[in-house]
């Protein structure tokens, strides 16, 4: 039995998954693109394995609806209410019709889904394309080290002669040096008291008696 039951789930699997279908896919000839409904799809990209909604809304009453998914000319995925003669979904619908399709394990860049509407006023198809959910990419942000440079400060020490003053400019901070003169200040010998010496001692040898 545990033999058995291996191939039993792959029988299974074979025959349900969805996959490319050897029947054609299901149409109406001489329909003319376009007319006054509405078909969606959702969700809106292509994914493997994935149950889609078919909407098909706005075309009056007691239509005749065919829906059928392909690619490269050949159908695609599974309808669950398949039709038995073609690959895809045929009934008569009112107002509104709603089919589920599933997506195939394996799929390519895209798949095609068509809706064929038969009425008393004509045949008419639109179709849509389900495409896989395009590729984000990451920019790459490239960070640049800061680098600080180090501010040399020299202190620049002179020794000035007096009488030397120095000035700073606020505006370029630089230094200005001006020389400037200053009378000596040392302690010397007045010539007034000197001369009133020579005289007192000239008086004294020239006037006798005094």
């Amino acid at each position: 039995m545990d033999s058995v039951l291996p191939a039993l789930l792959l029988v299974l699997f074979i025959q349900y998954a969805p996959t490319y279908s050897q029947l054609p896919a299901c149409e109406i000839e001489n329909a003319t693109m376009g007319g006054d409904f509405n078909l969606t799809i959702y969700p809106m990209y292509y994914k493997v394995y994935i149950h889609y909604n078919v909407t098909v809304s706005g075309f009056g009453e007691n239509a005749t609806i065919v829906l059928s998914s392909y690619f490269n000319g050949s159908a695609v995925g599974m309808w669950l209410n398949n039709a038995t003669d073609c690959d895809g979904f045929k009934g008569n619908r009112s107002m509104y019709a709603m089919e589920q399709w599933v997506s195939p394990f394996v799929i390519g860049d895209y798949v095609k889904i068509r809706a064929f509407v038969y009425t008393m006023n004509g045949t008419y198809v639109k179709s849509l394309t389900l495409k896989q959910m395009p590729m984000t990419t990451t920019p790459t942000t490239t960070k640049v080290p800061t680098t600080t440079t180090p501010t040399t400060t020299e202190a620049v020490i002179t020794t000035k002669p007096m009488g030397t003053t120095v000035y700073m400019s606020k505006a370029t901070g630089t230094t200005t040096t001006a020389a400037t003169t200053t009378p000596n200040s040392a302690p010397g010998i007045s010539s007034k008291p000197l001369l009133a010496f020579v005289c007192m001692l000239l008086l004294l040898v020239t006037v006798p008696g005094l």
